[in-house]
């Protein structure tokens, strides 16, 4: 089959692969050793398949998923490895599928200066994430149940661009300040993998700078510190940096703007879902709230962000693909499912009235069992992990929203997909989103009337 022809599905499984044998896993090489050795030459190389799977020109919307009756979410947030790995295992229960924009970066929408082919050796901390990126949720990306979805724009740059200009007048420029926080976060935290990496005189002469005075003994204890937190973190790369080097490259992965989101909504049948507010208010900003639609769904919303739920949490793939395999919650997406996919296919406001009643009473029973079936999960992680770990989920809400896009938005994206990709008709197949807020400590009750 020609690279042109090539699913999503097929060319993640290929760059998985890929992984594999270019860093030399598929040889026996552990991961440390891929930490303190991994070399630009394979970087390079890794980074030449991507390209080859991302070529511009390629038709996009032909090597998309197409809608079927599966339940689809999009996760829209920071896309940084390890944040992206713990939001789709926190919501892998309530999704058939889970569809993230790819991280892994495309070579060919780089500046040479900022370029993994032609400047690998500032991207071997970025390489490290990312690879375990793809070694962590390998099970799901075989199956298909993860699908790393490349953005639209970077098979046609003039769409790039305009969903670009699209968004900064919708929102202007600059990050939202949840944005702004968590790429400080972000950086703390680099900055710090980067300061232990310093040759030991470095690291200890910027100590000395900064005021500390140490004694030899404390210097040798600083030292091995130092070395054991590099080695204990499997996201640090384990190579001397000297400060007057070109330095390892920090990327913050925001994610792609709405205007993107909502093409690849419009083409796989997918929702979007977000743990990050801002995303949330942008997808709200987008919606048509004094629709009948809105006011039809609105008793629902209600009944259904008044409860509890709990998501898995400190847990890895193994753990959370024995539990799906498990069937756990499957009722539950069930409802999901009618509730999302469902409802598009209902016309009349009087149809949609008994509709959403249905969909209420049977939240009542559906959240019932699935309360049941979390504890069943609860002591599948003891059984698993062992008495004494930290616990394996979380609690939060889930808001969602089933307003119709407001005409502004639609009439934007139907305008993009004439003119992109020739598609004379857009209806969304699923419209349905959802915000997992975990940051409420107290809850609302759970009353269902």
């Amino acid at each position: 089959m020609l690279d042109g022809e090539l699913s999503v599905h097929a060319r993640n499984r290929i760059l998985l692969r890929a992984a594999e044998d270019i860093f030399g896993f598929g040889r026996g090489r552990n991961w440390q050793d891929f930490k303190k050795n991994i070399s630009t030459a394979e970087i390079r190389e890794f980074y030449g398949v991507q390209a080859r799977l991302c070529r511009p020109g390629t038709d996009w919307a032909a090597i998309m998923p197409a809608p079927d009756d599966k339940l689809r979410g999009l996760y829209l947030g920071d896309i940084n490895p390890q944040m992206i790995l713990r939001n789709l295992i926190r919501f892998c229960l309530y999704s058939d599928q889970l569809f993230v924009v790819n991280p892994v970066h495309n070579p060919w929408v780089l500046r040479p200066e900022l370029n993994p082919i032609e400047n690998p050796e500032q991207f071997k901390a970025d390489t490290i994430k990312v690879i375990y990126f793809l070694f962590q949720l390998a099970p799901w990306i075989e199956s298909g149940i993860v699908q790393l979805i490349p953005d639209p724009g970077d098979f046609n740059l003039d769409l790039k661009r305009e969903t670009i200009q699209l968004a900064r007048a919708r929102r202007g420029e600059g990050l939202s300040e949840q944005e702004s926080e968590e790429a400080r976060a972000l950086g703390h935290e680099e900055f710090r993998r980067a300061f232990l990496s310093l040759p030991d005189d470095e690291l200890l002469r910027h100590l000395e700078r900064s005021g500390e005075t140490l004694t030899d003994q404390q210097k040798k204890e600083l030292l091995a510190h130092a070395r054991r937190e590099l080695r204990g973190d499997p996201l640090a790369l384990e190579q001397s940096i000297t400060s007057s080097e070109q330095g390892q490259l920090v990327a913050f992965r925001g994610g792609t703007n709405l205007e993107t989101a909502l093409l690849i909504e419009g083409i796989t049948g997918a929702f979007p879902f977000t743990s990050a507010a801002s995303r949330w208010q942008e997808i709200m900003s987008v919606r048509d709230q004094m629709s009948e639609t809105a006011r039809i769904w609105s008793p629902f919303a209600k009944a259904f962000q008044s409860l509890e739920f709990r998501f898995l949490n400190n847990v890895d793939v193994e753990f959370a693909n024995n539990v799906r395999e498990d069937g756990r919650l499957e009722t539950f997406r069930s409802l999901l499912r009618k509730v999302g996919k469902g409802t598009a296919e209902i016309g009349s406001p009087g149809s949609l009235e008994m509709y959403v009643r249905d969909c209420k009473d049977e939240l009542i029973g559906e959240y019932q069992k699935a309360q049941a079936e979390w504890n069943k999960i609860d002591e599948s992680f003891i059984k698993w992990a062992g008495v004494g770990v930290a616990a394996a989920v979380t609690s939060g809400h889930m808001i969602p929203n089933v307003a119709s896009l407001s005409g502004a938005a639609l009439n934007t994206i139907v305008q993009l997909g004439i003119r992109y990709f020739r598609r004379q008709q857009f209806r969304r197949a699923n419209p349905m989103s959802v915000f997992i807020d975990l940051s409420r400590k107290e809850t609302p009750g759970t009353t269902l009337v």
